[in-house]
């Protein structure tokens, strides 16, 4: 269902992103299911700053990038210039590596550019039922680079010239 605040995206292709706002209600569903969600049934599901929001055509994952807004000149609170991904939820059949290997080629594409640290995601590992947590984002590429501040989070990142492009995508 097209809504009259999505934006289709002029390199848009056909693929399985389509931009929509922070705002966007079926975004703010599937983060109301995430583990990270501070306040879920609020109207909106990103921090304050630039952000890329990206659902599938068939609104069964999200995936968001933010960074502080480039005018702003603040730095954010980890220290880190890059893009972050501060959430990603798949609740349909395509591989998650594989749909965090094509929201990374979006991001490319917008030619917004990215700091020296890359691309970035943390994962709250008590809070994943997985033996091996954040492996989606592994098979995409990422490398464990160290621990969030309060050592409850695995920090991944990713060098920006590699977006879109891992060596195993499983």
């Amino acid at each position: 269902m097209k809504r009259t605040w999505d934006r289709e995206l002029p390199w848009d292709t056909g693929g399985t992103w389509r931009r929509v706002t922070k705002f966007d209600p079926v975004g703010c569903a599937l983060a109301d299911r995430h583990y990270s969600r501070r306040k879920p049934g609020a109207p909106q599901f990103m921090p304050p700053g630039q952000t890329l929001v990206l659902v599938t055509g068939n609104e069964d994952a999200v995936f968001g990038w933010w960074r502080p807004h480039p005018g702003a000149k603040l730095a954010a609170y980890n220290g880190l210039d890059g893009w972050t991904c501060t959430i990603f939820r798949n609740e349909g059949p395509r591989l998650s590596s594989l749909l965090i290997l094509e929201a990374e080629r979006v991001l490319e594409a917008t030619g917004y550019g990215c700091g020296p640290d890359g691309l970035i995601t943390y994962i709250y590992d008590r809070k994943i039922r997985s033996s091996n947590p954040g492996y989606c984002f592994k098979a995409a590429g990422y490398q464990r680079t160290g621990r969030s501040k309060d050592g409850r989070k695995t920090l991944l990142q990713k060098p920006f010239d590699q977006a879109g492009r891992a060596d195993r995508c499983v």
